[in-house]
């Protein structure tokens, strides 16, 4: 496996270069796929905790790899949009920061494939990523390629809905930085009404680093983000990690309608490792729902 170079970013659904995580893949005998994995080592969003790798560059470093398999290996075309709809990410350790490229590596095990009209149209994928010497995270997703013309029927009109600024709920504010663990208002992806203690999922369009490309709806990497957040700001712990994250998406997330975040602790274990349900909701609709395991900042 080669880490001298991305593999090229059509393959991963990615216009910009410097986002793309992956650098190469190995189709062998059977069932085997390999994929080596590079992962920043500064990132607005994708950031490091101390000097451990963010849980969820883990997660993105999955989703590219899902959509990468499903491309070279099963030849779903490439202008074809990708639905995740069942999406999981497990830290099995410390994922530490070096100087020089970890040689980090996803090795997979396709459970299923769907096909429609004799072609391929998705897989139930599992990952685990080793660091050479051992297992470090574990991954799953369920994922389908749609078709242009069956995106459409499904957007009914909002494929190409592109918003142009960040809009909030009348009466909300963005929250401040500082309180999610971030550095610029421009990375926060939440606004709250205090006097109802409310929540809203209102990220900003512009924000190239959670968008490098224009999108119809609001994709499950930002709300796995915002998710985060929102654990952070309730539970007053700006530096929370993530160790562990499962999630469904019954409906997209759209831009247009306010979209409410609720937290619910689902379980408060020692040494602060919480769990949490995550739940995204517009017109009362569930778009997105999480299960999530915190661990609080030292």
């Amino acid at each position: 496996m080669e880490y001298t170079r991305t593999v090229p970013r059509q393959l991963v659904h990615r216009h910009a270069v410097a986002e793309v995580f992956l650098t190469d893949y190995s189709i062998g005998p059977g069932p085997a796929y390999d994929v080596a994995v590079q992962l920043p080592l500064s990132h607005r969003i994708f950031d490091a905790s101390g000097d451990e790798h963010d849980p969820l560059g883990v997660a993105e470093a999955f989703r590219q790899t899902v959509v990468l398999l499903c491309h070279t290996s099963y030849d779903i075309p490439l202008h074809y949009r990708f639905l995740m709809e069942k999406f999981s990410v497990k830290m099995l350790g410390a994922l530490r920061m070096h100087s020089t490229a970890a040689p980090l590596t996803f090795r997979l095990a396709v459970n299923d494939v769907t096909y429609r009209d004799g072609a391929a149209s998705g897989v139930d994928v599992s990952g685990t990523l080793t660091d050479g010497t051992q297992d470090v995270a574990r991954c799953s997703a369920v994922a389908r390629g749609v078709s242009p013309e069956g995106y459409r029927r499904i957007r009914q009109g909002r494929d190409d809905q592109y918003p142009n600024q960040r809009t909030v709920p009348p009466g909300t504010v963005v929250i401040a930085a500082e309180q999610v663990g971030r550095t610029s208002d421009r990375d926060v992806l939440l606004s709250t009404d205090d006097a109802r203690r409310r929540l809203f999922c209102t990220p900003d369009p512009h924000n190239h680093a959670l968008f490098d490309h224009p999108v119809d709806h609001i994709p499950g990497m930002v709300i796995f983000e915002a998710a985060r957040q929102a654990l952070r700001y309730c539970s007053g712990q700006p530096a929370a990690q993530i160790a562990e994250l499962s999630a469904i998406f019954p409906r997209f997330t759209e831009w247009e309608t306010p979209c409410e975040v609720s937290t619910t602790l689902l379980d408060a274990a020692e040494r602060g490792n919480n769990r949490y349900c995550v739940r995204f909701t517009q017109n009362q609709a569930l778009t997105a729902e999480l299960e999530l395991s915190v661990v609080d900042a030292p």
